[in-house]
């Protein structure tokens, strides 16, 4: 910026010059021929021809000065063009050293999720390996006691089962969990097909449930999720299916998914015995699924009616 402002400077002054030159020019011209004029009515032919050398030798000074003006003009311009390349080749340069610096930051943030990814998959199958494998063997040892003994206690056999379900509850929510630890992020396609593949699980074990997976046309299926949100929205959709099955005693369940506005909302529904949200105290699983839902800015809304099912609507 400097250079450029001494350059203007000196164009300036130059082209000021250039002007007083060029006026002198014209007003020497203007001499000669007022001389030329006045000496041509009088007879003294030497004066007159004095007088047109010393003219003739102005002329060509100014001449001379004008070429000097119209050399400097064109120095003047060939310095600013050449300035100018050289001004956009710095910028260029620049330009260039920006972008590949940008593009070494993305290529090193990549290679860092790679290696991070690499990381949660090894972890992910360490753990599925281990605990999962020992998770089975837990319900396969109880399914063994309950039937390789004839167990005539009530009270045992009950807590057998309850520990059998909480145990395959527990696969179920960590084979979830390593499902969302696998990805660095989840689109709505992988959400979708989560719970499809849940329903049909549940179909396999109960054909008297009816199942309706319904998603709007208007809900944009390119959506993403963080693996946070992605995981508890389908923890939360996984819990109250389970609810509807076990204590609402339900033959019918929707799961809805629909775009309102800019908020997407997953509606859970089921024909089930429902209960009274004013006299019901809630227990941890719907404390839990609303925490949830509240930890990644989402709304939970619990509707239910005695005797006519309950609804639950997740707003993102």
């Amino acid at each position: 910026m400097k250079y450029r402002k001494h350059l203007m400077s000196f164009l300036l002054l130059f082209l000021v010059n250039s002007t007083n030159l060029i006026a002198e020019n014209s007003t020497i011209s203007s001499k000669y021929s007022s001389v030329s004029e006045a000496h041509v009515t009088r007879d003294n032919t030497d004066q007159i021809l004095i007088d047109r050398v010393v003219l003739a030798e102005q002329q060509l000074r100014v001449q001379k000065q004008n070429y000097q003006v119209y050399g400097g003009l064109c120095l003047i311009v060939i310095l600013s063009v050449i300035a100018y390349l050289i001004y956009s080749q710095y910028q260029l340069k620049h330009y260039q050293s920006q972008k590949e610096k940008e593009l070494k930051e993305a290529l090193s943030k990549i290679e860092i999720q790679n290696k991070q990814q690499e990381q949660r998959l090894k972890i992910s199958k360490d753990l599925h390996d281990t605990i999962g494998a020992q998770l089975t063997y837990i319900i396969s040892s109880l399914d063994n006691l309950k039937y390789a003994f004839d167990i005539k206690d009530e009270k045992l056999k009950e807590k057998l089962n309850i520990i059998s379900s909480f145990t395959s509850h527990t696969i179920y929510e960590f084979r979830d969990s390593i499902w969302a630890m696998t990805k660095n992020e989840i689109t709505f396609l992988d959400l979708q097909a989560r719970i499809s593949n849940y329903i049909d699980q549940i179909k396999l074990n109960d054909s008297n449930i009816q199942f309706v997976f319904k998603v709007g046309d208007n809900v944009d299926s390119i959506i993403k999720f963080t693996t946070v949100e992605g995981f508890n929205i389908y923890s939360v959709i996984y819990e109250a299916i389970q609810n509807s099955i076990k204590h609402a005693n339900a033959s019918m369940i929707k799961v809805e998914v629909i775009k309102m506005v800019s908020n997407l909302v997953f509606k859970i529904s089921d024909n089930g015995k429902g209960f009274s949200t004013t006299t019901v105290i809630r227990g941890n699983g719907l404390n839990t699924m609303m925490k949830r839902i509240q930890s990644i800015g989402g709304l939970v809304e619990i509707n239910s009616i005695e005797n006519a099912g309950t609804e639950i609507i997740i707003t993102i």
